[in-house]
């Protein structure tokens, strides 16, 4: 249930990383398209694709530290490769598509492209196919710049994961059913470094947990000498298997899936260091303990790796430096706390040659920068506590500074800071316009692109002197879609807070029809995610769904999402306070947000809602069961509805283990508060999501029968947690908007 996406995760090792813009991936569908002042419609939205952004350059940034590699469609199709110089905007092209063929003559659809570290080899993903959520398996091929010359990195059957050059360029390694090959560029001889893959161990790539909740799914690291690989190692063996139903056939098939749910079985971990001279496999001692999770690992030099390993109950990350040679290990640091630790992101960088490292901590009370040495003693708090640092974004060793981005200077804010590595002086606010900005730096510290955008203002990528951030140019001005919004004359949102009874005043934001009679009630539908650490009050544009909340206003029912304790960016014990009870503090929070709204003039008490996704489906279910009458209808799609239902990783986290939180388990559960529930409920769920499973819904239906509560339900076939494809989406925004209409009513009232 995880929101944010890492950052390239995969590029450690294997160089700069290339993935095309979506517009790429959907064959370059149209973006954009005009819209006229009356189209705001769910067609429009999420059929015809009106308001379809452009897509931002995904820049990876080439050792110049002024271009960067783009992928575009070809019309007689395939690929072309092009290197764009960023200050100039000229284009050189690298490869064509007529040139990137498969041995059977066919052109290459080229989704990803990884330079070797001298850039004279392009590895190129295509061909891929969707195995669950992602497309990760496919074929990948080899392009020498110089020549062109095209080389697929395997010929055998059976489709390719996770490749990666090694460092010289000369070979290639990859996950194959299951376990590590490599592939010899020169003489196309491929060997199989793993033996034992098969359908419960899983060597050189993840499973399902880690790759959801730990943002892992290649699970192996070149050497910087490229003569060896580690990898993990995972025996999945006594996790128990859920089945996924096709329905849709005269009979229907089952996939069996290995899902660990709280406190059943996980995965048994190792990390192993394979020599490519000889084949051998050298087994690091990552501890006795067999529950663990080895949440990240990275060569530091030659011989040495860093692993940050973690128990059972993520309430603690080890920093272990580990021998590559010998096995051995050592625990340099560790990172605990009372509730729990969090290693998504870039937790540690290394500079000064591995000789120092920077740490991304909640330790002071607020989640900041440190420095230590190798050692893994703190040398100093790098930033500065009062704001939340969210990721570090670049560290320019030369001049001592670090770069990063947090939640500031408000918590709806998302601003880049520079702070010097001597924690001395006062940080530098890098961006300044008021939004959100996500900062690419190049690698000489020249250049940067800047993508930003706001609550009302679609992502626009503007190349910058750095770090004067002085405007060289615009990358993309999302100038269609801007036009097409300004001519429906939406009101822009507008952030607020709401006081809780015990004084703390929540972060909100409010979208109201264009008309907006301030003398009149207005119905009011809340949205809500409300998980931890996962804010839905921030300054930046959402896209389609923000748009399907502007047609409702335009329908005169106003949209207020408020981020309760635990959601939002404001320190430890803001978001860890829900520890071991979710939805208790977050529910109560969003009843009291619900109690102050319909004591406004310009709220009509008798009419709330409240509706999510997720989490949210989760937290909308169990608000309006336990706020009773103060809701008149709830939405909730693919919601959790009893975390023993859900994985091991997330749920643990912020619940520990069912058997020793039996209570709290009860008490979070929706299924269980289902007798208070008066408002009109609507379920959804997609009967293939593979994430938070259809029985969640199943479970939640059997208890409002048995409680005799009348309910709607939706059902997907076969999608998945996005419920998506097709018609899915269109048909399901049709559909919550009717229900919002019929149950909240259309009609703004006068004050009486």
């Amino acid at each position: 249930m995880r929101l944010s996406a890492l950052a390239a995760a995969a590029l450690a090792a294997a160089g700069m990383l290339l993935t095309p813009s979506p517009a790429l991936r959907a064959q370059g569908a149209p973006a954009g398209r005009a819209a006229t002042a009356d189209s705001l419609t769910i067609e429009a939205i999420f059929q015809r694709g009106a308001y379809r952004g452009a897509s931002m350059p995904g820049v990876v940034w080439l050792a110049d530290g002024r271009s960067y590699l783009d992928l575009r469609a070809d019309p007689a199709g395939g690929t072309d490769i092009v290197r764009i110089d960023l200050v100039t905007g000229d284009t050189t092209e690298l490869a064509d598509a007529a040139t990137l063929v498969a041995p059977d003559g066919s052109r290459l659809t080229v989704e990803e492209v990884a330079l070797s570290a001298d850039e004279s080899k392009a590895l190129l993903y295509h061909n891929s196919v969707r195995v669950w959520r992602s497309n990760t398996r496919g074929r990948y091929t080899v392009l020498d710049v110089a020549t062109k010359r095209t080389t697929p990195v395997s010929t055998r059957e059976g489709l390719q994961m996770f490749a990666k050059l090694s460092p010289d360029g000369r070979q290639v390694a990859f996950v194959r059913d299951n376990d590590l090959w490599v592939a010899d560029l020169a003489s196309g001889a491929e060997r199989r470094l793993t033996s034992d893959g098969s359908e419960t161990i899983i060597n050189g790539t993840t499973d399902w947990v880690y790759e959801e909740e730990l943002g892992l799914r290649d699970a192996f690291r070149w050497s910087p000498d490229g003569t060896r690989i580690a990898f993990w190692r995972f025996d999945q063996s006594a996790v128990p298997e859920f089945p996924m139903v096709d329905e849709l056939g005269l009979y229907p098939e089952v996939e069996t899936l290995r899902y660990p749910k709280a406190g059943e079985a996980n995965s048994r971990v190792q990390v192993g260091v394979l020599t490519l001279a000889n084949g051998a496999v050298r087994w690091i001692d990552v501890g006795a303990d067999t529950g663990i999770y080895i949440a990240r690992m990275q060569w530091v030099g030659r011989d040495s790796l860093s692993i940050q390993r973690l128990p059972r109950a993520q309430n603690r990350v080890d920093l272990l430096m580990a021998s590559a040679t010998t096995g051995g290990t050592r625990t340099i640091m560790s990172d605990r706390d009372s509730a729990y630790v969090d290693v998504e992101g870039d937790a540690v960088r290394w500079i000064d040659g591995g000789r120092r490292f920077l740490w991304l901590s909640d330790r002071s009370g607020w989640r900041q920068v440190w420095l230590h040495d190798r050692s893994g003693t703190p040398v100093r708090q790098v930033t500065r506590d009062g704001v939340d640092v969210l990721s570090i974004e670049a560290v320019d060793e030369r001049a001592g500074t670090v770069y990063v981005t947090a939640a500031a200077p408000t918590p709806t804010q998302r601003q880049v800071y520079a702070h010097a590595l001597s924690g001395r002086g006062e940080p530098r606010r890098i961006t300044t316009a008021p939004g959100a900005h996500r900062l690419s730096i190049g690698p000489t510290f020249r250049y940067a692109v800047d993508v930003h955008s706001d609550a009302d203002t679609p992502p626009v990528a503007t190349l910058h002197d750095f770090p004067s951030m002085r405007r060289v140019r615009v990358l993309e001005s999302n100038a269609q879609l801007a036009s097409s919004l300004a001519s429906l004359g939406l009101r822009a949102p507008e952030f607020f807070t709401v006081p809780l009874p015990n004084g703390t005043r929540l972060d909100a934001v409010r979208i109201l029809p264009a008309d907006f009679d301030s003398t009149r009630r207005y119905p009011v539908l809340m949205y809500v995610y409300g998980g931890p650490a996962a804010p839905t009050v921030t300054d930046q544009w959402s896209g389609s769904r923000y748009l399907w909340h502007q047609l409702l206003a335009q329908k005169g029912v106003v949209v207020v999402s408020v981020d309760n304790r635990g959601a939002a960016w404001r320190g430890r014990d803001f978001r860890k306070i829900t520890q071991f009870a979710l939805g208790s503090v977050e529910s109560q929070d969003q009843i009291d947000a619900a109690r102050w709204l319909a004591r406004q003039s310009w709220v009509n008490g008798e009419e709330i809602g409240i509706w999510g996704w997720s989490y949210g489906g989760y937290l909308s279910s169990l608000t309006a069961a336990k706020g009773g009458d103060l809701f008149d209808m709830a939405i909730a799609v693919a919601p959790v509805t009893d975390w023993r239902l859900y994985d091991t990783i997330y749920t643990e986290r912020f619940m520990g283990l069912p058997s020793a939180n039996a209570k709290g388990y009860d008490e979070s559960a929706p299924q269980s508060h289902v007798a208070g529930l008066t408002a009109k409920y609507l379920i959804v769920h997609g009967t293939g999501d593979d994430n938070v499973h259809p029985q969640n819904t199943m479970q939640m239906a059997k208890k409002l029968q048995e409680a005799g509560k009348p309910f709607s339900m939706l059902l997907y076939p076969n999608l998945t947690h996005s419920i998506s494809g097709g018609n899915a989406q269109y048909h399901l925004y049709r559909s919550m908007t009717e229900f919002v209409l019929d149950n909240l009513g259309p009609v703004a009232r006068p004050v009486m």
